[in-house]
């Protein structure tokens, strides 16, 4: 039996990765000032996400949970330093990837597979949700990338 917790997390989870699918389609299709408004939206997850990962931590049988939750924490705080607090414009495809996006990268990955990773903690079927989240996000930034090497083959 899942807990309020639990559905809570499931919940954010799913919002997280719907964001990510809407930054990729706004990039794919070059909507720049959407995408950039975006990213308050996208930061604002970090204030869930805090509140569920304290309230794993008082519930002392949910420590497994609390414990996933840490590196989708750490993604979500890097992205508010990243593209909130630097107010750099980000650069999608440079010729040498600096340190940063990197990092922000795997992070990324690691959020993510933590946010997976607690969905099969508390059942199957939520893993297998975030899972597939997970893969509509990632098939969301093959058609931001599909589109990026399109304008970039009439370019040139």
């Amino acid at each position: 039996m899942t807990s309020l917790l639990d559905t809570l997390v499931l919940g954010f989870g799913l919002i997280f990765y719907l964001l990510l699918v809407i930054v990729y389609i706004f990039r794919a299709y070059e909507k720049s000032e959407q995408e950039l408004w975006l990213k308050y939206v996208f930061s604002a997850q970090l204030i869930p996400f805090t509140f569920l990962f304290l309230a794993h931590l008082v519930s002392q049988n949910q420590i497994r949970q609390s414990i996933t939750l840490i590196p989708v924490l750490v993604f979500l705080g890097y992205d508010f330093w990243y593209r909130v607090l630097t107010e750099k414009k980000p650069v999608h495809h440079p010729d040498k990837w600096p340190r940063e996006l990197i990092i922000y990268l795997v992070l990324l990955m690691l959020g993510s597979i933590g946010l997976n990773w607690y969905g099969y903690i508390v059942s199957e079927t939520y893993g297998r949700m975030l899972v597939a989240a997970f893969f509509v996000m990632m098939g969301s930034f093959g058609v931001y990338q599909y589109k990026h090497n399109q304008r970039k083959s009439r370019s040139s």
